[in-house]
């Protein structure tokens, strides 16, 4: 039996880091509530409170696994729902100017799906697995609600569609609201020191659209990736099978290099990867949703656990805490990841306050390995604004060498990605069995 915490916890944010900050804190709540302005529909369809909805995702296995340690049961419902098995070694087709890559063996699985199917269907698992727990939208959260003495959160202020306002009590409030950073001001607005912000400017512009690709029996792949080289003008696209038989499409540019809009200008885009494969699946394939765009500016890691001062009671997750480039398909995985954190720290000791700042320094570690994934990869393009220092240069020169190990040696390549996929720690391989099988797979 969970150790009671208090009567209500707030989740601010129905998306998918929302969905598990609520299981994680509902087995130590008498109500859980999650609010969000936009309304949470009966069917898998895009929410318009997330822009990012309408492009592709990739769940990696760390997180994949969170998610379902958290709500068990998610992964046979979104198969079940027509979610695609994918091995990554075969059914991908991978290429750049250096060519096509081989395929190769792995036991590893991947899923593909549109975000809207996977959010409808986390979300259908966590209600219906989480007894306490209420959603409610139509509401704009418009700042926090401190006790008498200022010191700890004890609620939200709201404002409805129709304009009215009201208070909502909390014992717990979690930032589930992404990243565009509303409790840092509500912070501020109180009186609270910004939390520490490291900011990497990657300028990546991205867009995106659902088609149907016209029947080839001679087509031997289920998935496409295609890109530059990191340099100057680097370009890249991904096509990615999603339920009802269709695929959804990528592609993207930095610096202002950014894919058009319109299906003429998206094509053109395509056309000038390194590898005609993904152009001409889209030249024959069925435009089926209107081409949406998105730029993403930065990086940005918030660190809490090293504010001076911060209120008792209030904690953030998912994008809140930590947003990355969507290019290495982090975002959800560490969200789910930072739960699964929340979760362990509010079932160890300590008063609710203790439970908290343990998750925080947790959540700080968890976040540490994609984001530094992430940087390393952005830094390798010169257009990327950012504190290069981050890393030394022989870091990043033993880097790039495990990538170049990994596509000779089958044990390095696991390696790799079970880095890649937050399975394990970036400093495994930085032990002598590794670096020594590394330094082999080079000399080759």
């Amino acid at each position: 039996m969970a150790e009671r915490l208090g009567n209500r916890a707030l989740v601010l944010g129905g998306s998918l880091a929302g969905l598990l900050a609520a299981r994680a804190v509902a087995p130590h709540f008498d109500e859980v509530i999650i609010v969000d302005r936009a309304a949470f529909g009966d069917d898998a369809a895009p929410r318009m409170s997330a822009p990012q909805t309408y492009h592709l995702h990739v769940l990696l296995k760390g997180g994949e696994q969170a998610m379902e340690a958290l709500a068990p049961g998610f992964l046979a419902r979104l198969e079940a729902a027509g979610s695609v098995p994918l091995d990554p070694g075969h059914d991908f087709f991978s290429a750049s100017e250096l060519g096509v890559a081989k395929p190769f063996e792995t036991p590893m699985r991947v899923h593909g799906q549109s975000r809207w199917l996977l959010e409808h269907c986390l979300r259908q698992q966590v209600c219906e697995g989480t007894a306490n727990l209420t959603l409610r939208s139509g509401v704009t959260v418009r700042g926090l609600v401190m006790d008498a003495a200022g010191t700890a959160v004890e609620g939200v202020r709201l404002e409805t569609t129709a304009g009215t306002e009201e208070t909502l009590s909390g014992d717990l409030v979690v930032d589930a609201s992404g990243r565009g950073e509303g409790a840092i001001r509500w912070l501020k607005a109180l009186g609270f020191p910004e939390p520490p912000v490291e900011t990497v400017k990657v300028s990546f512009g991205y867009a995106s659209t659902v088609v149907r690709l016209a029947e080839d029996p001679a087509r031997s792949w289920k998935a496409v990736v295609v890109g530059n080289l990191p340099r100057d003008g680097a370009r890249g696209g991904v096509l990615m099978p999603i339920e009802g038989g269709r695929h959804i499409c990528s592609l993207g540019g930095r610096a202002g290099d950014y894919p058009p809009d319109d299906e003429a200008g998206f094509l053109e885009f395509a056309k000038a990867l390194p590898n005609p494969a993904l152009y001409e699946a889209l030249a024959s394939a069925t435009f089926e949703a209107p081409i949406s765009k998105l730029i993403y500016p930065a990086n940005r890691l918030r660190n809490y656990a090293a504010m001076a001062e911060r209120p008792r009671g209030f904690v953030p997750v998912g994008d809140a805490l930590c947003s990355f480039n969507p290019t290495y398909g982090q975002g959800m995985s560490s969200a789910a990841l930072q739960a699964k954190a929340l979760s362990e720290a509010l079932a160890g000791a300590g008063d609710l306050q203790a439970r908290l700042e343990a998750y925080l320094t947790e959540a700080a570690d968890v976040v540490r390995l994609p984001w530094r994934q992430a940087n390393y990869n952005d830094f390798l393009y010169p257009t990327t604004e950012g504190d290069r220092a981050m890393f030394t240069p022989e870091e990043m020169t033993y880097r790039t060498q495990v990538q170049m190990a990994a596509l000779r040696d089958d044990q390095v390549r696991e390696w790799s990605a079970a880095v890649q996929h937050l399975l394990m720690p970036f400093e495994r391989l930085l032990e002598p069995d590794v670096r020594a099988r590394v330094a082999e797979a080079l000399a080759a």
